[in-house]
């Protein structure tokens, strides 16, 4: 069942993101207080718009993102969406998506974007919802330390 999410759901959120992202393909090292301080101010951006997936009381994912204006009109920015690893390629990712994307239509956004790793899962599967790579964009990055 898929909701919208609220405060209380917040701790069960860093916990399953710890466990996704930590794990393969992705090898990440969040920690509690990483995760926590990460997806809170995702939480506070000024246009905060996310949703949980429950199976029964068991959360199995989630979608963080924002509103953000543009010259043609509104868009939702994707930040973070991510399903438990026993639930992935059984359509959960799609629900939130379609939640994503019933929320657009109903409010008039113009589009939907997102960031993600090319040669990933996630690139393949933004690809089947219909989500395009723009080859006249490129995501730039500087490492400093």
């Amino acid at each position: 069942m898929t909701k919208i999410f609220t405060d209380d759901d917040l701790q069960k959120c860093c916990e399953l993101f710890i466990g996704v992202f930590n794990g393969s393909p992705w090898n990440d090292k969040w920690t509690s207080e990483t995760a926590h301080t990460y997806l809170q101010e995702l939480i506070d951006s000024k246009r905060f718009l996310g949703y949980t997936l429950w199976d029964n009381d068991l959360l199995i994912g989630a979608v963080f993102c924002h509103m953000k204006n543009h010259y043609r009109g509104d868009e939702i920015f994707i930040d973070e969406m991510y399903i438990a690893p026993d639930y992935q390629r059984k359509g959960h990712g799609t629900e939130l998506m379609n939640e994503v994307e019933k929320f657009a239509k109903d409010n008039s956004f113009i589009s939907i974007t997102l960031l993600t790793g090319k040669g990933k899962p996630a690139f393949d599967f933004y690809g089947k919802f219909g989500c395009k790579y723009l080859e006249h964009l490129a995501f730039m990055y500087k490492r400093i330390v």
